[in-house]
């Protein structure tokens, strides 16, 4: 039985909890944003935005609050979840010698109650999606750390006045990379915008139109929303779900900083600048050139250019708008998904004062376990008393004879292991029958 039993069992339950949750919240945004099509773009942002992080309170609320609205899973508690490894345990006491060979021969998996695979098959899974961002992370910091600072007047005067235009705080830094191919936006506390070694080659309204979307994503605290969600992927990476909405929600990102950008330059400036970076890509000659964004991806390009030369507008919520709809969807969730809560089956008066509890009709799979390792303590405990019975008769040699001293010093060691065997067996055996009752 583990030490840390209830902060394992509670973590399970929230892990748990939080699958379901998530599934319930991207499922139902990504269908939403699919049905809505290329209506209500910013309702379908701000829906996906908050589909990706929403699980993570609903979840806490139902394990902290034992799901209040929702009701909640029941599933088997830490007596049954603990009951083969404090079999086992005795098992190891009493030794394989004295016990039959199916019972002196535990399953491994047996070993582990459920909360405990749980966790360590989330934990694996964590791990490696771990190192895959750090491998990503490493490989992107490589790419951008032969950067250098922007020293063309005319796309620094351009960066400057598209950035007080669209009421950016500071004027973010201006950095240009031969490695990539698409410009790059990143930084909260200092801003920055990468372009590639040819932006100069664009013209006024095409560089405009460039600057303006990526200051439109740092406006917008893009590039720390899609680094959380990249988190959140690795650390869930068993959630397949994050994979398909993070991809149609940067999408839609996209695509608003594309309108944003249209209204600071012109849908015609944002359709040739997009085509533009496309045709760097073609040929490909540069290994080392490393496109970050959509224009790498034809039909991703043609959805962009299309709809920026259509001119819809598409404009984020504001921040006390988007806080609410977050904080309905968090309600709802809390609402309509259940929990998952492992029971607990309490013996005696205390069971009485509770009230009627979730429990098994079924018979305890290790009833028979406990039946044979109680037959072998008997045994083995009437054969040591004999045999101590037999050392303490006074035949002379005993006082003065320091092996048999040593012998019947371990007997009665081993009898009094037995002793405190044979209680914890009737214990352990009377808690099974009425956990399986």
């Amino acid at each position: 039985m583990s030490t840390f039993l209830p902060e394992i069992t509670t973590v399970a339950d929230w892990l748990l909890t939080f699958a379901l949750h998530s599934t319930v919240a991207l499922g139902a945004a990504w269908l939403a944003s699919v049905a809505l099509g290329r209506r209500a773009l910013t309702l379908q942002e701000t829906l996906l935005r908050w589909s990706l992080w929403v699980a993570l309170a609903s979840s806490l609320l139902s394990v902290a609050l034992q799901s209040p609205f929702g009701g909640s899973f029941l599933l088997p508690g830490t007596a049954a979840a603990t009951e083969a490894g404090e079999v086992h345990e005795l098992v190891s006491l009493l030794g394989a010698s004295a016990l039959p060979a199916e019972v002196a021969t535990p399953s491994l998996w047996s070993r582990w109650s459920w909360q405990e695979l749980v966790l360590a098959g989330a934990g694996l899974a964590g791990a490696i999606g771990l190192v895959w961002l750090a491998t990503v992370h490493r490989r992107l910091r490589v790419v951008l750390a032969a950067r250098q600072p922007e020293t063309d007047p005319r796309v620094l005067g351009v960066a400057a006045e598209v950035a007080t235009s669209l009421g950016l705080q500071q004027s973010p830094h201006v950095s240009r990379s031969a490695r990539i191919a698409t410009p790059i936006a990143f930084g909260l506390v200092r801003p920055e915008i990468c372009l590639p070694l040819r932006a100069g080659e664009l013209g006024d309204a095409s560089l405009r139109a460039m600057l303006a979307h990526e200051v439109a994503h740092l406006r917008a605290a893009d590039p720390a929303w899609m680094w959380g969600a990249a988190w959140l992927q690795a650390m869930f990476p068993w959630q397949l779900l994050l994979v398909a909405v993070r991809r149609r929600w940067a999408r839609l990102v996209e695509l608003r900083c594309d309108s944003i950008a249209a209204n600071e330059a012109t849908p015609t400036a944002v359709a040739r600048c997009l085509l533009d970076v496309a045709g760097w890509l073609q040929p490909r000659s540069a290994p080392t050139i490393v496109a970050l964004g959509m224009a790498a991806r034809p039909s991703a390009l043609r959805e962009r250019v299309e709809a920026a030369l259509r001119g819809e507008p598409f404009r984020p919520l504001r921040r006390r708008a988007s806080l609410s709809v977050g904080g309905v969807f968090c309600a709802a969730l809390s609402i309509v998904a259940p929990g998952v809560a492992t029971e607990s089956a309490p013996v005696g008066v205390d069971a009485v004062a509770a009230g009627p509890t979730v429990t098994s009709q079924s018979p305890s799979p290790h009833a028979a376990t406990l039946v044979a390792l109680a037959a072998a303590v008997q045994i083995e405990h009437a054969e040591l008393v004999a045999e101590a019975a037999g050392l303490r008769q006074p035949t002379g040699l005993v006082a003065q004879d320091s092996e048999l001293a040593t012998l019947q010093v371990a007997i009665d060691r081993r009898l009094q292991l037995l002793q405190e065997m044979r209680a914890r067996l009737e214990a352990l055996l009377a808690r099974t029958e009425a956990n399986h009752r």
